[in-house]
């Protein structure tokens, strides 16, 4: 294959997990994109994933059994040498505690995850479009230099390999059974006897999976052909700044797969959370403004019906308030649409703008009222004063003359109270004040 034309600065990936059987059901699930964190799977690519590259279908289940057989044959196995050395009290115990796991406890687990990847561009970067090829054929070379190198380095024990085209990146899933048969250690015996043997699970049986470094340098040579390159010496630097006495630089952070799928599975359901929770906040922000808009239009559409006349002040309430105008053109918008609309700004509206209309014009009544209080007073004196000059001119006038003056007289104090009454009656207007007579005839009698 020709890789002149492939740029040679993407490093190959190579990642080990820890396994334990017990998580191989979740590990299928989600394989088959039934169980586990889907958010990240382009499900319309998964049907391009394919039959496994290595093992059959139902591998998961086959391995399970072979553990179980391996924890049986070494039971019985067990059992067998203490039945050959007589240990009736130690047969007794290994019965009421049963099969062991074949493995010895390990913080890692006793199986192998192996991961193999390059960064997605690198996959990005195929021409085979541009040729008119149907296939990817980075995927399908690095998929197939992948498969070659699981074999040459872990045989059999690669029980599990499949390729995922439905993720970010194309990468190669394989799960790695290290099976081993261990002699078990037994006090010396004066006759020789066979080797006790047990069928166990021990990862350290192979090299690359017990010198990290030398998996790194593996990969790297292995995948040289397509371009690649051999990832970060990232332990070697960390030795080398010990042994100079600086600062290393931090490891790397893998977390195991099964750990992985549980925190990010947490971390979408954290951001689905934060976005549900800040949508509503935008929401509840978006209609306090729409509220705000609704009231700042009320407020003006109020002011404009007052200003061309359509809305006026109403009267013979407790609280101000507006009214439309029987005469006046109609507003735009009627005053109880504008209720509607937004209850705070017309309330907030009717009330300025009412109380507004009852000062204006409740001190144009008190000045008209006032003006004619004045004229009344005025004219009242004037009658009074009148009143005193006829007294005056009746002592020079005959008799008679004086008593019919007299009769006269006696009718001014029921005009001065008829004009009286009618000044106070009076709401502001501008015309000039008359008083009403008591009946017809007075004016032509006086």
């Amino acid at each position: 294959m020709d890789g002149s034309n492939i740029k040679t600065d993407y490093p190959v990936v190579l990642r080990f997990e820890g396994l334990y059987p017990h998580q191989l059901g979740g590990y299928e699930a989600h394989r088959l994109r039934k169980g586990g964190d889907l958010g990240h799977v382009d499900r319309s690519r998964t049907k391009l994933n394919g039959p496994p590259l290595i093992g059959p279908e139902d591998w998961a289940a086959r391995a399970l059994a072979e553990i179980r057989e391996m924890a049986a044959e070494n039971f019985a196995a067990e059992v067998a040498s203490l039945e050959k050395r007589n240990r009736k009290k130690d047969i007794e115990r290994r019965f009421v505690e049963g099969p062991k796991q074949p493995w010895r406890p390990t913080r890692h687990g006793p199986m192998r995850e192996v991961i193999l990847t390059v960064n997605k561009d690198w996959f990005d970067a195929d021409l085979s479009k541009f040729f008119g090829e149907a296939e990817n054929q980075r995927e399908k070379e690095f998929g197939a230099l992948a498969k070659q190198w699981l074999i040459e380095n872990f045989g059999d024990d690669v029980i599990h390999a499949r390729a995922d085209r439905d993720e970010a990146a194309f990468h190669i899933h394989a799960v790695i059974m290290p099976r081993a048969t261990v002699e078990i250690a037994k006090p010396k015996a004066k006759v020789p006897t066979a080797t006790a043997t047990r069928r166990m699970l021990q990862p350290s049986i192979h090299p690359l999976i017990e010198n990290y470094e030398a998996a790194q340098d593996s990969v790297g040579e292995w995948f040289a052909s397509l371009g690649l390159v051999r990832g970060e010496r990232r332990a070697a630097a960390i030795k080398e700044a010990r042994a100079n006495g600086q600062t290393p630089p931090k490891r790397r952070y893998h977390a195991k797969t099964w750990k992985w799928r549980v925190e990010e599975e947490l971390r979408l359901k954290a951001e689905a959370e934060t976005l549900e929770t800040d949508k509503a906040a935008l929401d509840e922000r978006s209609a306090h403004v729409t509220e705000r808009e609704n009231e700042a239009e009320t407020v003006l559409a109020v002011a404009e019906g007052v200003a061309s006349g359509a809305f006026v002040a109403s009267e013979g309430e407790d609280e101000p308030g507006l009214i439309e105008a029987p005469t006046a053109r109609p507003a735009e918008t009627p005053l109880e649409d504008l209720r509607r609309r937004s209850p705070t700004g017309f309330a907030r509206a009717t009330g300025v703008f009412g109380r507004a209309w009852g000062r204006l014009f409740g001190q144009a009544r008190a000045k008209a009222e006032a003006e004619a209080d004045s004229r009344v007073a005025n004219a009242m004196e004037q009658i009074e004063r009148a009143d005193a000059m006829v007294a005056e001119a009746t002592r020079h006038l005959p008799s008679r003359t004086r008593l019919l003056i007299g009769e006269i007289r006696q009718t001014i104090p029921a005009i001065l109270r008829k004009l009286e009454r009618s000044g106070k009656g009076l709401s502001g207007s501008s015309e000039n004040v008359r008083p009403q007579r008591d009946e017809p005839g007075d004016e032509e009698k006086f």
